[in-house]
């Protein structure tokens, strides 16, 4: 029977799990736990966009690095006299090719066949260079 008065006389929230005193603090709690998850998931996104544009511009860096090394291969097989300045468009890339003469001794451009070419390999992807390499070839 005491126990029955002891309940009796404790006084109960009008809501269950809350003690008096605390009705507004549970909304303050999801809202601050709510904007904690935003600003989380913002930075979630930015990272996923960041690393997007990384991996965009790894893929064109390894197909220009491909074009060039296929260019640089036909030059290679070619005959001296069959390298010349062109432009080549392929998969959405301009494959530029520009070679001229240069003088075996000091290796500066000159007008005149002496037996050796500098040929610049350029690949583009939309007006923007991706890569230049270059290569000599000697008349044998």
């Amino acid at each position: 029977m005491r126990l029955t008065r002891i309940a009796a006389r404790v006084k109960r929230s009008p809501r269950p799990g809350l003690m008096s005193g605390q009705k507004g603090q549970m909304l303050v709690e999801v809202l601050i736990a709510v904007a904690i998850l935003g600003v989380a998931g913002v930075a979630f996104l930015s990272a996923l966009v960041v690393s997007y544009g990384a991996a965009t511009l790894n893929d064109q860096k390894t197909t220009a690095e491909s074009l060039s090394r296929a260019e640089l291969e036909r030059i290679r097989n070619a005959g001296y006299d069959t390298v010349v300045d062109n432009t080549t468009a392929t998969l959405g890339y301009d494959v530029i090719v520009d070679a001229e003469y240069i003088d075996p001794a000091t290796y500066l451009p000159t007008g005149s066949p002496l037996g050796m070419k500098k040929v610049t390999v350029t690949v583009n992807r939309q007006g923007k260079v991706l890569l230049v390499t270059e290569t000599i070839k000697v008349a044998r």
